[in-house]
Formats: C-alpha cells, sequence, structure tokens
C-alpha cells in the first residue's frame, strides 16, 4: 500500500466550479507550511511566501495558472555553512490540460535516460495533467520556488579554508595507486 503525498502548501483550486473564465487568487504560506517547505528543500527558512495568480480558463478544459510569486529565504552558505539571505522571484506560468494523462508523464527520474534533447524539449512544453478539474496551485509554486532559488548559495567574500586548498594539491601530488597496479602487470607478463 502506497502512502498518499500530502503537500506541505496545498491550496486545491476546483477549475470545474469556477465562477468566471478569469480568477485572481492571492496565496501567502503560513509559518508552519513555509516551516516544513524548508525542511523539505533543506533550507535554513523560509521567511515569506506569497503568489498572486490569475487562472484562465478555456473553452477547450485547459487551464493556465501565472502570476509573480515572491520568497524571502535563508540557505546555508555552501563554503562556510554560514547563513545567507535570498530574495526569490519568479513568474509562475503553467498551462493544465484534461486531454494529458499523468501515465504519459515520467513518473521517476530513470524514464528520462533515453530521451534526446528535442524529446526533452517537448517534454517540458507538454501541459500538466489536470485530473477533476484541480489544480494544486500551492505545490506549484512550492514548485516554482524551488527551481528559482539559488542551487549554490555562497556569502559575499566567502572562500575555501586553507586547510582544503592544501588536501586539494595534495592529492594532485599523490601517485595514483592504479599506476602501480599496472606497472606490476606489465611486469608479470613480461614474465611469461
Amino acid at each position: 500500500m502506497s502512502k498518499k503525498y500530502t503537500p506541505e502548501f496545498s491550496r486545491i483550486v476546483n477549475t470545474e466550479e469556477q465562477v468566471s473564465k478569469k480568477e485572481k487568487i492571492i496565496l501567502e504560506a503560513s509559518a508552519q507550511e513555509r516551516a516544513a517547505l524548508a525542511k523539505r528543500f533543506e533550507l535554513v527558512s523560509i521567511d515569506s511566501l506569497t503568489a498572486e495568480l490569475t487562472i484562465i480558463a478555456a473553452s477547450n478544459g485547459e487551464v493556465t495558472v501565472r502570476g509573480p510569486m515572491h520568497a524571502q529565504i535563508v540557505q546555508s552558505c555552501v563554503t562556510t555553512l554560514e547563513p545567507v539571505p535570498e530574495m526569490v522571484e519568479d513568474e509562475v506560468k503553467v498551462l493544465f490540460s484534461p486531454h494529458v494523462s499523468e501515465e504519459d508523464m515520467p513518473s521517476n527520474p530513470d524514464d528520462l535516460e533515453d530521451l534526446s534533447e528535442d524529446e526533452l524539449m517537448a517534454l517540458l512544453d507538454q501541459p500538466e495533467p489536470l485530473v477533476d478539474g484541480k489544480i494544486d496551485v500551492g505545490e506549484v509554486v512550492s514548485q516554482f520556488l524551488a527551481v528559482a532559488m539559488n542551487p549554490y548559495p555562497r556569502k559575499d567574500g566567502a572562500e575555501l579554508p586553507e586547510a582544503a586548498l592544501i588536501d586539494d594539491e595534495a592529492d594532485e601530488e599523490r601517485p595514483n595507486p592504479f599506476a602501480k597496479l599496472a606497472g606490476l602487470k606489465e611486469q608479470l607478463e613480461k614474465k611469461k
């Protein structure tokens, strides 16, 4: 029996109950939701996370979600592990379609290995599946945050400690142990 995943920041919009073809919604993550997302993304903290989204329903059943997302986050410096604050701003834009099935989408990264670059680009342009007319816009915003934040935050002026640099230089001077084995193999073959 598989566990059902519940997103940390969930806001379900039922597009079938949408009164007009275009609606605006404002999202703001609570302190508890931000703490849970910070844990998920391995951040020090998420101090704010908001989005102002427009949901546009087309006559063919497709739905576009678009609008600005803003977050104030704190990550650990990749060099010193000190806190690094960052303002993350991105434009959310996703197309959902009832004509796309979840089975059509890759379920794990291994499914992507054999695809050509053109096939990968086509997959990126493909709409997301719209299941039962419901969209979790909170999870959409969370995913945009994950992609938009700096993957290698570094505190201004942070440098690697000298000990780390010395170890790298020592590795370059150290002989390759496999080179010795190759030499031993050559000696054994000469004896034959």
